[in-house]
This record gives C-alpha cells, structure tokens and sequence, in this order.
C-alpha cells in the first residue's frame, strides 16, 4: 500500500520542515510546568564577557538550511540566504553599525539529511569562531548546543519554558516553540467542532512530549480523550521504515474509528504525504499550520482531499509590514536580479521558488538582534545584552501583524497563536478563522 517513492519522499518533507517554517512562521508546539505568567522560568545571571566583540566590531555566527541536500527527494527553494544578510548587514555598517560597532558574520549552512550537521555548525560557530551570537533556523533542541553546552548568546530557534531553563547565555526568539499550545487547541473545538469526535493524535519521538505534557492535557481539558495515540521512532534516514510505520498508525487510527486526528508539529509534513495513499479520510488537524504548508508547498501532485475540513495553528503575518518593506528594497538594491521577485511567500504556487523566505528570515532574525543590541548600548557584553532583552518591551517582528513583548518573563515575545483552515481553491492554509 505504502511505495518505496512515496515514503521517501514524505521522509524527507519531515526533515526538510523546518526551512517550511520560514514561509509561515509557526513552529512545533509545547507547554511546560510554569513558573511566571508566561511559563519561562527565571534567568540565569549573565556574565560580563563578550566573545566576538572589540573595540568596532560584533562577530555573528549565522545558520541557514541547505536545502540543496533534499532536492533529489523534494523542490524548495527559499533564496539565497547570505545575499540577503549580507545585504541587511551591509546597511547597518554603512550607517555606522551597532553603536559603532560594525557586524561581521559568519555562516553556517545545515545539511537537512544530516543528523551531525547542526552540531558541526554549533561547534564551529562557537569554539572555533567564537561568536558573540548565534542568529538562524534551529531546529528542536539544536539552540541547547549553543545556549547551554556553548554558553553563546542565541537569537531564534523554539524558546519553550523547559529549553530556556537550561539555557547559560541569553536567548530571545519570536516562535515559542509551543508554550502557547495550551491555549491555541481550544480554538479546534470552537463551535463546538470536537464534540462527540474521536480525536487521534500522532507525533514524532522529537516531539513526543509536546503530545504528552501539551496536546493531550489540552483536549481532556475541552473533554476530548484520544481513541488512539500514535509517535513515529522510525528513523528519518530510512525512508522505507517511517512510511510502512505512519502506514501501521494510519490503520490503527481507521480501526478505531477516529474521525479527526491532531497531527503535532513536523509530522504535519509528512503524515498526509502517507495518508494521501489511503482511502480514509479523517478531518486533520495541525497543532503547526507552517509544517502543513510544507506539504501543500510541495511541487509533486497530491490528493488534497485529505485536507477536507482541515485547519491548522500558526502566527498572524503580514508582508506589507514597514519593516519588511524596508528589507526588500535593501536586498533589491544589492541584489537588483532580485527586484520584483521578493514577495509574500504565500502568494507564491506551490513549487516555485519563493526568495522572499530567506529574506523575510534574514530581516527577522537581524531585526531582533539589533533592537536588543543597540537598547544595551557601548557597553555591549551578555549582561547588558540579556537585560536590554528583558526591557525591549513591545517589539513589532518583520512580518508579524500581533506585536511581540520582550520581558524578563517573555523571552520568546509572546505572539499568540491563530487558527487556519484550508482553502481548496488556492490550496493553501490561507482563511484566518480566529
């Protein structure tokens, strides 16, 4: 039932999520034991060091996917992404940088297939480059190697309370990685929508614990108990194992009569990849509508009948954002092959390239940076960097239409989550419900 084809490629739109998160902005989602309004536990005191900074210059570690590494298996192109930070950073240092001090990055491109790439990177960046922060797309626990094991100084990445409590450096990011989760599964049951459902949920062994402490407390909060609960161990680099897997899930779920399955975080990429191959239909649900996308945005025909009803979490975005607007131009100007090509990713027909990811991404992760490190001042080392962080206060993130709020109890921003549902006329997750 399952091809060899099909699973592969599915396996590879899973690894291949997390650059999918550039063009919606939403990650995987989870929820820890609170200890602040937000759930983010205290911070640790920040030394005064700063690694990677002198009298006129910041040193910048800056990671991006290499999607070349899956384009035998699957078609993304998000645009060249140190063209765009080039230029950004090249318009900070013509108008005299960060307080003087102009940014010199340093890149790091992550092999998607590679389970040993994003450690490699974090190793270089840090203890042979010694940067003074890391900016990027970091998957999952990756920002542990830099904040934790590295001590670096983190812009990015899924700041969730349990991640941040082990964290050794300052971290500030605008994707929560899931702490918002409690709250966002209530509005899959708005009009009444789960009542006398039986709810499924799958996850991978990554996320296994958003399922658990998150996803499933939050239906038995609306009075919904899982018939069946499901978390994909097989490896990512066979193919074979994770398709004939999801495939032994996909009948576990039909026999037991479930109508709707929750599908948490980048199993949204790939499980409707599997499904697609059956004739059941149940209503899917995803806890992060960007990973979703991933399989919508993918150039391959599908059978979109199994977004039927579909619906799916994420952030509210905007691309006639000043801010962005500004970004734009400047790559346009540095990179004119580029004018007229830099626009909202989900305007963009599935399967063709869309540059405006990388530099909506670039003009993100710089922007944040820079709020933070110009509030520090001269003085710039990780103590005066974390409390900027904490007194930034509300922020308006490139792309975003919810402004975010930088505290000492809001790292992450605090943006809340929307609900998505699926549009087959443009096939995309494109109709905002709440």
């Amino acid at each position: 039932m399952f091809t060899t084809h099909r699973a592969r490629h599915s396996a590879v739109l899973a690894l291949a999520a997390a650059a999918a998160l550039v063009v919606t902005g939403c990650t995987a989602e989870k929820k820890d034991d609170a200890t602040s309004p937000s759930g983010a536990p205290a911070a640790p005191p920040a030394p005064k060091i700063a690694p990677g900074v002198t009298a006129d210059t910041i040193k910048l570690g800056i990671t991006y996917p290499d999607v070349e590494s899956v384009r035998q298996y699957v078609n993304l192109d998000y645009g060249n992404f140190e063209v765009a930070y080039n230029a950004l950073i090249k318009k900070i240092n013509d108008n005299g940088g960060i307080n003087g001090r102009k940014i010199v990055p340093v890149y790091g491109k992550i092999n998607l297939i590679s389970p040993a790439a994003a450690g490699e990177t974090c190793v270089k960046m840090t203890q042979d480059e010694k940067v003074f922060a890391a900016l990027g797309n970091f998957n999952g626990d990756e920002p542990l190697c830099y904040v934790q094991t590295n001590k670096t100084a983190t812009i990015g990445g899924q700041l969730t309370a349990k991640r941040y409590a082990t964290a050794q450096a300052p971290w500030f990011a605008y994707w929560r990685g899931g702490d918002e989760l409690g709250d966002g599964i209530s509005q899959f049951a708005a009009n009444n929508a789960l009542a006398g459902k039986k709810v499924a949920v799958i996850s991978n062994i990554n996320e296994q614990a958003v399922m658990k402490d998150t996803v499933i407390p939050a239906l038995q909060k609306l009075g919904v108990t899982p018939v069946e609960t499901a978390v994909l161990d097989a490896p990512a680099q066979d193919p074979a194992a994770v398709g004939q897997q999801t495939g032994v899930f996909i009948q576990k779920f039909q026999a037991s009569g479930a109508d709707t399955v929750v599908v948490v975080g980048s199993m949204g990429a790939s499980f409707p990849q599997v499904l697609e191959q059956t004739k059941y239909r149940p209503r899917l649900l995803f806890t992060d509508v960007g990973q979703a996308n991933g399989y919508v945005g993918d150039k391959a025909k599908h059978d979109f009948t199994t977004l039927n009803d579909a619906a799916g979490l994420g952030f509210d975005v905007k691309w006639d954002d000043p801010a962005i607007k500004d970004c734009v131009s400047t790559i346009e100007a540095a990179a004119p092959e580029l004018k007229g090509k830099l626009v909202d990713p989900a305007t963009v027909p599935g399967g063709q390239p869309t540059p405006g990811s990388s530099a909506s991404i670039a003009c993100m992760n710089l922007g944040l940076f820079k709020a933070i490190a110009d509030k520090a001042g001269k003085d710039l080392n990780y103590e005066t960097f974390q409390n900027a962080g904490f007194n930034l206060g509300a922020y308006q993130v490139p792309t975003y239409v919810d402004p975010a709020t930088y505290t000492r109890d809001t790292p992450h921003g605090a943006m809340p989550p929307h609900l998505y549902k699926f549009n087959p006329a443009t096939q995309k997750f494109d109709t905002k419900v709440s």
